[in-house]
């Protein structure tokens, strides 16, 4: 076990979280760290060169500080994981699973495995077999179900909801400025800043296309960036549709869509198709469920940022042409190439294991993937896709008025915007992601929506009938008690 300069840097931050800081100093501490999703806090080199990501390492001094004597957090504890009872029963199934599955299954199929030898081309398998990858996925499935419960914890405390809305906005500023500086430093002697938080065992892809520059970030490749990118847009976007700091998300929001329009990356234009889909039928559904003004203010937001990009390639004449190709290359153009047939295979890889294992998976870790919703078909079966789509049923609570727009309360619109963010993130997975644990920012964004309805719930004696009722100013993150229509 090896700790990185990553690592070293939280152990000192982690510390001082511990003895002297507060859940929101907590709260940034791990959103934070869940931007180096291709980084390494610790490095495995006897588990074939896994490592642990720097979110997981953060959640181990945010649980210190739930234990801690100071806190009195730990009787928050029970109700967490009652109320994540179908994300800790998705997880536990997991791990479980990831031991058991490749020693009942072993040899029955045979797979592409998670670190393949190069040997095997890009559609080789090798026979079905235990693998440090099993052990690996377990560990962060352990680490998802362990953020959902601190995520949780730390909502259910007064003042956190304010806080998390800040922590939001901050981490959306430092994705954004990753990005530039990404773009800015790129060819020059300043790259190498960025690629040392680079220091994960992933493959780093093409760094451009179509003549454009990819943006990557501090992450290994332009997809996981729009991915995580994508994942901040909705949670601003949503926030600025329920009046939640409206100028400082809804700025992040138009800022966060052109850098993933510029992103290159297949999996930015489709995740804001669906997402501009569900706008727009939201919309035309329930219109009222919008504070006054929104809808408009929406429309001439998505206009003004027609008129500029018109201007910027009547500009530049050559542009109209690169982005047409790059669209096309990147949506039409992908099933096509060798990385879309690549990727068709891999998903198909978890139809075959379910198959093969009667339903029950042949555990996480085992294969790779291409989508997050085939990973857990092969990898954790009929019990993993339940649990799962119980426990997005629960996130998104699409019979609440908050779930559609604006609530009752600050707490009630704070969980219906980071329900559909966390509803809404796993579109880029659903469409590359190799495995079946979903991102921590996943984990984070659904359990505090969780917890704020509870929050809500309990702060308030108002009937659920009135309590979905949306009111009709704007809201700030400074109410924290709720206030009456």
């Amino acid at each position: 076990m090896e700790l990185t300069f990553i690592g070293m840097i939280q152990v000192v931050i982690g510390i001082l979280v511990v003895f002297f800081g507060s859940v929101r100093s907590a709260l940034i501490f791990l959103l934070v760290s869940a931007l180096f999703e291709g980084s390494a806090a610790i490095v495995l080199p006897s588990l074939g060169g896994s490592s642990i990501p720097p979110v997981q390492f953060a959640l181990f001094f945010t649980t210190l500080r739930i234990l801690a004597p100071k806190g009195g957090y730990v009787a928050l504890l029970p109700s967490a994981i009652a109320d994540n009872k179908w994300y800790v029963l998705f997880a536990i199934y997991g791990m479980a699973t990831a031991y058991l599955g490749p020693r009942m299954f072993g040899g029955a199929i045979n797979v592409f495995p998670m670190q393949p030898d190069p040997s095997l081309g890009p559609f080789g398998t090798v026979p079905l077999s235990p693998t440090p990858q099993n052990l690996t996925a377990g560990l962060y499935l352990f680490g998802a179900f362990m953020l959902a419960i601190t995520s949780y914890i730390f909502c259910r405390v007064p003042n956190a909801p304010a806080a998390l809305v800040k922590a939001l906005v901050l981490i959306s500023w430092l994705h954004i400025l990753t990005g530039l500086a990404d773009i800015l430093t790129r060819g020059t002697g300043m790259e190498s800043l960025l690629s040392v938080f680079r220091n994960s065992n992933y493959s780093a892809l093409d760094n451009s296309i179509a003549g454009f520059v990819r943006i990557r970030g501090v992450l290994p490749e332009a997809s996981s960036y729009a991915g995580l990118g994508f994942a901040l847009f909705v949670a601003n976007a949503e926030m600025w549709y329920r009046s939640i700091n409206p100028r400082a998300t809804g700025l992040l929001a138009s800022m966060l869509a052109l850098i993933l329009f510029f992103s290159t990356a297949s999996t930015a234009y489709v995740a804001l198709a669906a997402f501009g889909i569900f706008f727009l039928m939201r919309a035309i559904l329930f219109p009222n469920a919008a504070p006054s003004g929104k809808l408009f203010r929406a429309a001439f937001l998505g206009f003004g940022i027609l008129v500029a990009l018109c201007i910027l390639l009547a500009i530049i004449p050559r542009l109209p042409f690169a982005v047409y190709e790059l669209i096309m290359d990147m949506t039409v153009g992908k099933p096509a190439s060798d990385s879309g047939q690549q990727r068709l295979f891999w998903a198909m890889q978890g139809w075959h294991a379910f198959l093969s294992s009667y339903g029950l998976g042949v555990g996480p870790g085992s294969f790779r993937s291409s989508s997050i919703i085939t990973a857990i078909m092969g990898s954790m079966g009929l019990i993993g896709l339940i649990t799962f789509g119980l426990h997005l049923k629960q996130v998104f609570e699409g019979s609440k008025r908050s779930a559609w727009g604006a609530g009752y309360t600050f707490e009630q619109s704070l969980a219906g915007a980071l329900g559909t963010a966390a509803v809404f993130s796993l579109v880029p997975a659903a469409i590359s992601s190799p495995h079946a644990v979903p991102s921590a920012l996943f984990s984070i964004m659904a359990s505090a929506a969780i917890a704020l309805r509870c929050l809500s719930a309990s702060q308030s004696a108002t009937p659920d009938r009135q309590a979905n009722e949306a009111p009709r100013g704007r809201i700030s993150p400074h109410q924290l008690r709720g206030r009456h229509a």
